[in-house]
């Protein structure tokens, strides 16, 4: 052993193999099998590169369509912040890996956050399962376990620049079929300023990433979620995409909807006397 940080290698997934269970039995064996895991998935060493190379994001450029290309700072700079108002919980459940999760972000949540980011607490939660034997499982297999992982862990290192947590993983899940490439990951790294080297310190320090699985999947679990993706306004269940369709959306499906309802509970949360 060294006190060196750990590369992941370079082995690439072999189709004919397959990755490895994630399990929490302790840390060390949590950091050893996520290593392997890595490994098996093919994620390579792209975590750690030279600092020189992250890019500093001054906006949310939403991949694959131009209408997407937008921002959340103002003319005048970075949206701020009512000091002492209180913001109405805003959560999207979802799977990496799932084409309903990407149209939700893309056709609901992103555009209706970047308009009302200032008023949300916004979280994104993942959906899976727990064994008995503290082995998580995923719907689409243990890469879309991995995507997961990387996403909580942007959302946990920037957890106060939704800019930054939601711009990386809606990056990755617009090109869910490739999570976790490492041409993919490394790109939306790159383009929406995630820290290569923190990154991979959450990836590897005593299974955090599987800790962090594990409580999003269990925060899923508890609220009653079973399809992503499944919109929550204020706790309470508000939008599900599933099956390539919107349901059970009372208030409505569209953007402005969600943006009204938001407002409108802001606006209640935060009345004078």
């Amino acid at each position: 052993m060294t006190d060196e940080k750990p590369l992941f290698g370079s082995t690439f997934y072999s189709p004919s193999s397959s990755p490895p269970m994630l399990r929490r039995p302790h840390a060390r064996a949590t950091q050893r099998a996520l290593l392997v895991f890595l490994l098996a998935a093919g994620l390579g060493s792209f975590i750690l590169l030279h600092l020189d190379l992250i890019a500093t994001p001054m906006s949310i450029i939403w991949p694959g369509n131009s209408d997407f290309q937008s921002t959340f700072m103002s003319d005048h700079g970075p949206v701020l912040y009512a000091e002492n108002a209180t913001r109405v919980p805003l959560e999207a459940h979802i799977m990496s890996k799932c084409p309903d999760a990407r149209d939700c972000l893309r056709d609901l949540v992103v555009p209706a956050v970047e308009r009302i980011v200032d008023k949300v607490d916004f979280r994104l939660s993942f959906i899976g399962s727990v064994d008995p034997d503290d082995t998580i499982q995923c719907k689409h297999g243990q890469t879309e376990c991995l995507g997961n992982i990387l996403s909580l862990c942007a959302n946990d290192l920037y957890s106060n620049d939704t800019k930054v947590s939601l711009g990386f993983t809606t990056c990755m899940i617009m090109d869910y079929t490739n999570i976790p490439k490492r041409s993919l990951v490394e790109n939306c790294a790159l383009e929406y300023g995630v820290d290569f080297d923190l990154l991979n310190d959450c990836l590897s320090e005593d299974g955090k990433g599987l800790d962090l699985l594990e409580a999003s999947v269990k925060r899923s679990k508890d609220a009653g979620v079973k399809y992503s993706c499944t919109v929550r306004l204020d706790d309470k269940f508000r939008c599900i995409r599933d099956g390539g369709v919107w349901k059970d959306c009372e208030g409505g499906s569209k953007v402005q909807d969600l943006v009204n309802d938001v407002e409108r509970l802001y606006k209640l949360k935060n009345q004078a006397g």
